[in-house]
Order: structure tokens, then sequence, then C-alpha cells
């Protein structure tokens, strides 16, 4: 009766311990699967199966609008406002009986006037940028004039319409403006010996031009536009004078409404074939600024994908409004009718959000990528890209409960998911209080903005999952929505959402190893829902009830587990994706579900989760890798939490009825296995076996088959590193041994008292209370009934040991009058029973040592 309440005393100690030998349960963590960045911006990334949209556009089929500009006069000027007040004049919106609205006067008023047919002249080879631009202003103080006549030739306009360009020819305001321009160009002396003046003159020409442009009519504009209508290659001057127009026809048609959308439009397509990413962009923004649908709208996230393929592109995105301008469009769009327009366009979206991820890269210029993108993510989710990104998932899953989903709606998804990925995976919208952004357009969301992004992409999740489900048949969609789910699985208020859904992700991973065509295909996808459900498994635990009461999801995970068991562990998909991993992941589930008392001792009961995770155990316990090695400590893992529920009666083994190929049925194969480990001197898992035996061997049968492994010249290996880990996980180990009386007498061939004396010394010298705990129970149970204490320790081994007892329990001498560790504290009581009972049983002639009426 003493022998056993003794072993269950430690039992109870140990559990306080639980980080050593015969502790609790403990969760089990992995790496999160990392798909590789493609080297290049690709809309469906390395491989494009036929009848996807490719990632190379060409916009030339776009069509111009029929539709013609009603007759805008040009603004007459004030003769007696001066060029001061007219250089402020600027027209905001375009009315569609074809009068202009001027911006507010002085005294608070507006007016409209109505202006002449005259056409203002397209000004080539002019130097300049966006208006009140002058720190761009380039220096053209080494400008030969035989290059200044190339650029000029080069950047020359071609005639279309024969009548507009006699205008342009004939205005006198063409002959003051090329005139003007070429004096400039013709003083090689003047610019060589004043420098200041030239960067003067060449800024009064800049903000003259840009008041001309101004003041000059929307008919006059797009004159110039077409004027350059299919231009490819151009120079600086050439894309600041065309940007120059942009800008101000943006300004002007920006959330305006008429008929002559149609004529803009066909001026602005114009251009779309220029090697200028600045021009493309303003082309970009001021169609998208006429709230243009259909095939407008989708030509426009073209454009846009197009330009935000090239990283060297972002920052100029920080500087427009496209962003929002695109959320805008993607508005307006339905993910079923206008499907390529939401492919594109949610294509930009994922470019724009998952540049570097928020890596901290710096461009050639010295900015930094890193804190543009999260700027563009923060200004995305602000301007309502997350609610537009779930409705547009209700949508996309309502015409799939009916219709199967084929063709561009299944790449819009494609994309969709791609895009909440990306978004949800950068750190400033998970993290917003870590960005510290400056710009107006740029200011950080307050707490507000950052719990409603989050609402909305919490509510994204049961989308997704449905949406997983809906694509069983396209395997290539299903992986990139959970992958999304993985990055979502990581963040703790979308796992409580996947917790709901723990069962049917489980049946998800059935499906997946049935429809794979090859081993490698479904690698990526099983890997990620391990990932998944293995962090759901961690938080919730009405998921491990959930998952565990559903027969269909544990069946699928152990016949995936089994499936995958039987593969060479070093078999790679094209992504990087190895069964090495999958068999983690998946393994990480289990273990996580067995913190659950119900569900760990259920489960070691299935069958034939032992025979798997033998098999396992076998092929990786000697690893060579790093991913074996993770994968054996993820076994290990989930056998810790898996013995430590199972623990039969030793009386009633009989009644206990073990299925075959359980846990419990080969228990004795596994515990040989992790001898074989804990043997090997450089095993880095070690202590970790350690842990799993400390639970084993509270069984008996378990003891008796470490013993015949030479279990106790294993432990005496262990009790001699110099790994304090090793050495405290392996006394645990002990603990349940010496409860055996024929435990002992092996323990003392193997000269155990001075092992133990040693690490108590060990623990209370280096103040590490848990070691001379451990080593404390240790003793206690060699100690239990024997007949002779002095022939079991020596009159030597029990001065030292009491002497260090001494030493570990004089509290005013190690914390001198503070407050004790905590650890000390669980020492304490320990120590003081066997340093009593040592006395006891010495003053009482060497007589067995009796318990204490305290723990009778």
């Amino acid at each position: 009766m003493i022998k056993q309440y003794c072993i269950a005393l430690d039992i109870i100690r140990m559990m306080i311990l639980h980080d050593v030998g015969i502790g609790g349960t403990r969760l089990v963590s992995a790496r999160r699967p990392i798909t590789p960045r493609e080297p290049r911006r690709q809309l469906y990334g390395r491989l494009a199966p036929p009848g996807r949209p490719p990632s190379a556009i060409n916009l030339k089929y776009l069509q111009q609008g029929a539709n013609t500009l009603p007759s805008l006069e040009p603004i007459q000027l004030n003769s007696t406002a001066g060029t001061a007040a007219s250089s402020s004049l600027r027209s905001d919106s375009i009315d569609v009986k074809g009068s202009i609205s001027i911006g507010s006067e002085p005294a608070g008023h507006s007016s409209s006037t109505v202006i002449g047919r005259e056409k203002l002249p397209a000004l080539a080879n002019i130097p300049q940028k966006l208006s009140g631009s002058l720190e761009n202003i380039h220096d053209y103080e080494n400008q030969e004039s035989k290059s200044s006549d190339q650029s000029n030739k080069s950047s020359q306009p071609v005639p279309t319409h024969g009548s507009a360009n006699s205008i342009v020819k004939n205005h006198p305001l063409k002959r003051r403006q090329v005139q003007s321009f070429e004096e400039k160009l013709q003083a090689p002396n003047a610019i060589a010996t004043d420098d200041k003046s030239l960067l003067e003159d060449q800024s009064k020409l800049l903000r003259r031009s840009n008041d001309l442009l101004v003041q000059s009519s929307t008919e006059s504009l797009l004159e110039m536009l077409k004027a350059y209508s299919g231009l490819k290659d151009c120079d600086e001057s050439t894309t600041a004078y065309i940007s120059a127009i942009l800008h101000e026809l943006y300004v002007r048609v920006k959330n305006s409404k008429g008929s002559w959308r149609g004529t803009v439009l066909g001026a602005l397509y114009g251009l779309v074939e220029a090697s200028s990413s600045k021009i493309l962009l303003l082309v970009a923004s001021t169609v998208l600024a006429m709230n243009v649908t259909g095939s407008n709208l989708t030509g426009a996230c073209k454009l846009v994908f197009k330009i935000a393929r090239n990283e060297n592109n972002d920052n100029l995105f920080m500087d427009s409004d496209v962003p929002e301008l695109l959320v805008d469009g993607l508005g307006r769009a339905s993910p079923i009718e206008d499907a390529e327009a939401c492919i594109y366009g949610y294509g930009a979206v994922r470019f724009l959000t998952g540049s570097s991820n928020g890596a901290n890269n710096t461009t050639a210029n010295g900015s930094d990528v890193g804190n543009n993108v999260r700027s563009l993510a923060v200004r995305l989710a602000k301007h309502g890209l997350c609610q537009l990104m779930v409705l547009h998932l209700k949508m996309i899953n309502e015409i799939a409960s009916t219709t199967q989903l084929a063709g561009s709606p299944l790449h819009a998804l494609f994309q969709l998911s791609g895009a909440l990925r990306t978004l949800a995976g950068n750190y400033c919208v998970a993290v917003p209080s870590a960005c510290h952004l400056s710009n107006r357009h740029h200011q950080r969301p307050d707490k507000k903005d950052e719990n409603e992004d989050i609402a909305q992409i919490e509510q994204a999740v049961p989308l997704l999952v449905r949406a997983a489900e809906m694509c069983i048949k396209e395997p290539e969609v299903q992986a990139n929505i959970i992958r999304t789910l993985s990055v979502l699985s990581e963040r703790a208020e979308c796992c409580e959402r996947l917790a709901v859904a723990a069962s049917r992700l489980g049946i998800l991973l059935g499906s997946v190893m049935q429809t794979s065509q090859t081993v490698e295909k479904g690698l990526a996808t099983c890997n990620r829902l391990g990932y998944i459900l293995g962090n759901v498994m961690a938080r919730w635990d009405t998921a491990r009830n959930q998952f565990y009461c559903c027969d269909v999801s544990c069946d699928a995970l152990l016949a995936t587990l089994e499936y995958y068991a039987n593969k060479s562990f070093t078999l790679k998909n094209q992504m990087g994706d190895s069964i090495a991993q999958v068999l983690t992941k998946l393994i990480r589930i289990l273990a996580n579900m067995c913190v659950n008392g119900d569900v760990g001792y259920g489960m070691s009961r299935r069958s034939p989760l032992g025979e798997i995770l033998l098999n396992i155990l076998l092929k990786v316990k000697d690893p060579k890798s790093t991913e074996l090695e993770e994968l054996l400590f993820a076994t290990l893992g989930a056998l810790h939490n898996l013995s430590y529920y199972y623990e039969p009666s030793d009386t009633d083994g009989a009644s206990y009825q073990m299925h075959a190929g359980s846990i419990a049925e080969r228990m004795k194969d596994i515990c040989g296995t992790l001898c074989s480990i804990l043997g090997s001197d450089h095993n880095p898992a070690r202590s970790e076996v350690a842990r799993v035996l400390g639970n084993m061997t509270r069984n008996t049968a378990t003891r008796q088959t470490f013993s015949e492994e030479n279990g106790m010249k294993i432990l005496k290996q262990c009790l001699t590193s110099k790994n304090d880990e090793l050495m405290v996980t392996s006394c645990g180990v002990l603990v349940n041994m010496l409860g055996d009386w024929s435990s002992r007498v092996p323990f003392h061939e193997i000269d155990g008292p001075t092992l133990l004396r040693r690490l108590l010394h060990r623990g209370v010298n280096n103040r590490d209370w848990i070691m001379a705990g451990i080593a404390c129970q240790a003793i206690w149970n060699y100690l239990i009934d024997t007949s002779d204490i002095m022939k079991s320790l020596g009159q030597v081994e029990i001065d030292l040991i009491c002497g260090a007892l001494a030493d570990g329990l004089d509290e005013d001498n190690l914390f001198g009058g503070k407050e004790p560790d905590i650890f000390w504290e669980d020492f304490a009581p320990v120590a003081t029973d066997l340093w009593e009972r040592l006395q006891m049983c010495l003053s009482n002639g060497n007589s067995p040592c009796e318990s204490s009426d305290e723990y009778v």
C-alpha cells in the first residue's frame, strides 16, 4: 500500500512540474507553410492551364467611343483680371450641355463661362511636370542642338485631324510658345554664364504652359491627346507634357457624366501603347474617375494590372488616387457578369498589397518598399476593400450553390481569394498601430477602422470554407482558397470562426487525397489544411470535441496520415511542399486534439493510429534533415499527449479491450523504439523522448519493456550528460522505474544513488529547483521500503545528500528575507520530507522508512 501510494504521490507532484518527465499534455507548434514568391508578378504563377486569362495583356483591342464631344469654347480671359487671376482658373467638372463650371471666386460665388471654339495647340518638347511641380525640372545645360532636334522629331505629334491641326498650327499662342522655347534653346552663352537665370526662365515657361492648359477647352485637351495617338516610346519632356494634359483632364472629368464620355475614352485609349508607366497610370485614373462600367471598366482594370505588374511602379500608386478608384470600380462590377474586370482588378490588388509583404526592402532611390506596400494596403482596406470582397464572395457562393462554377467566374474567385490573402497577411492591416505614415493619403486607421476591417475579414472565413467545398473538382482554385484560410487561421478572431467548421475542414482533407491525380498534386492543399486545423486545435477545445465526434473527419485524418506515411518522405511538389511537411502538420492536428482528456483517451484506443505513428517513428528516428527532425518532434509530441491519457489499471488488463494497431496495442513496440532513440548520443530529440517515456512508464508492462531494453544503462548515459533538460526528463523516467523493487538492484549496480546525489547538488548549486525537486522524488522512491538505508546509500552519500538538502532549505541564506522563488516553494516540501525521513531512519538504527501520519 505504501509503495503504490508513493508512486501516485510522485505523479501528482510531477504534474505540478509539468515541463519535465511525467507532465501534463503540451501543444505542438509547426512552421507556417510558405509559398515561394515568384520572381515575376504573374496572374496565376508557374502553371496556367488552358482557358485562363494571361498575365501579358494587349490593350489594342479597346474600342474608342463613337460619341462626339459637345461644342466647347475656350475660356475668354478677363482683360482686367490679369495673368495672375487667369492662372488660378480651373475647370472642376464638365456640364453635359457643354459649359464648364469654374472654381469658386474670391467672393465665394461660382460662375460658368461659355467660351469660343479656338483650340489650344499641342506644345511639344516642353520640359514640364505636373502643375506646380518645380522640383523635377531637368537641366538642359549640356544638351546639344542636334540632340534637341532629334528629340523634337521623335516627339512630333502625328496629325490625325486636318482641321484641328490647321487651327493648332496658326494659333497665336502656339507661335508665341514655340518661339519662346526656341529662343531659350538658342542661347547657349547665356546658359553657360547664368545657370540660375536659366532655371528661373524654365520655371516661368513651365508655369506658363500649365496655365495655358488650365485655360484651354476640354476639346482642345482631347485634340492634344489625339495628336499622340499610337505613341510608344517617349522622352521625359513628352511624358511630362502628356502627363500635364492628362492631369488637367482628370480634374475635369472626375465624377462627371454625359454623352461626351465616348470621345474622352477614345482619346485616352490612343495612349495605351505608351511605354511610360506614368502616362498609363494617369490614363487609368482618368478612365476610372468617369465611373465607367462594362468593357470600359474591364479595360481600365487591365491597364492598372499591367502597371502593377512592375514592382518599380509601386511608388506611382502611392502618389495617385488609383487604389481608391480601383476599389470603386470593382464595386461597380459583378464577379459573375464582369468576371474579367474582377480577375485583373483583384490581380492588381494582390500585387500592390503583397509585394515584399512588409519586408524592409528599398528601391534604387532609397525608398522603403515595405512601408509603401503597407500604406497601399491600409488605403485599400480603409476605402472598403474588405467589405467589397465579402460581398463578392457571397455573390459567387450564391451562384455556385445552384450552378457549377466554370470559366471566368472561377478565375475571378481565384484572384479574389489571392488578393484577400495578401491583404490579410500584410502586417499593417493586421497591426495598424505599427504603421507610421505621414502622407495625407496614408493616415493610420483608427481603432474603429481596424475593428471594422477585422470584422469584415472574419465574415469572409465561412464564405471561403464554403467556396473551398464547392471547388472540389477545381483543385488549383481550392488550393488557393485554402492558402488564404491558412493565413487567416493565424488570427485569433478568424480562428474562432474556423473552429465552427473544423469537422468540415477534416472532411475536405479526405476529399483532397481522393481527388488528387498524383501524390504531388495534393501536397500543397493538405499541408495548409493541416496547418489550419492545427492552429484551430491549439486554441479551441470545442473544435477538438467536434472533430473527434465526427467519425468522417477522424477517419479522413487517419486515412490521410496512413496514405502519406507509406510514401517517400523526401517527395516534393514544385512549390516545395514535401510529404514530411504534410505529415508534420497532420500529426500536429492529432497532438493538439489530444490536449482534451476525452479526445486523448479515445484516440489512444483508435485503430490504426499506433501503427501509423510507429511506422513514422521508425523512419525518422535518425533524422538527416531539418524537415525530418521537425517531423520527429511532432510525432513525439503526439505520443506524449496520447500516452498521458493511456493509463489502464494493472489489475484489469484482461477487461481492457485493445484494438489492433492502436496506441495501447503497440505501446511496447513504441517504447522499444524510443529507448533506441534515447540511447543515441547525438539525437536532438532525446529530451522529448524522455518526456514520452515518463508518461509511458507509469504502466507496469511498459516499465518491464523499458528494463528489457537496458533502460537503466541508457538512463545512466542521460544522467551523466551535460544537457540539463535531458538530465531532468530522464530523472522523471527514473521516478517511475524506482517504484518497482525489481528496478532498484539494477539501479544500484549502475551507481545510481551517486548519480542522484550529484543531480541534487547540481540543482541546489544552480538554483534549479525543478532539477533538485525531481532528484528528491527519485531518491524517495529508491528508499521507500528498504530494510537497510545504510546499505542502500552508504554513510558518505547520506551525509552529502543531507548537506545538499540543508543548503537547499536555508531560506534566509538563499533569498535574504526576500520573497522565495515559486519553483523553490514546490521543491521545499519534497526536500523537507526526504531530509526528515533520512534523519529518522538514521536515529532508529537503520530501520525501514515508514510513512508519517501526514502521508498515510
